[in-house]
């Protein structure tokens, strides 16, 4: 199973909420994507690298 979820905590709380979503639920959410995350590097042996964001103008 592929990982297409945007990485930001933000994006993923958005969608829920406006599903009707309560907020302890969306963290839930978010925990269970941030653990993905984690599984993923601890399987592939890689560490975290941020990607530089574009600046706003």
């Amino acid at each position: 199973m592929g990982n297409s979820r945007p990485a930001g905590a933000a994006a993923g709380s958005r969608p829920h909420i406006a599903q009707g979503g309560t907020t302890p639920q969306a963290l839930l959410c978010l925990a269970g994507r941030r653990a993905d995350v984690l599984f993923a590097m601890l399987r592939d042996g890689t560490f975290y690298e941020p990607q530089p964001s574009a600046a706003v103008t």
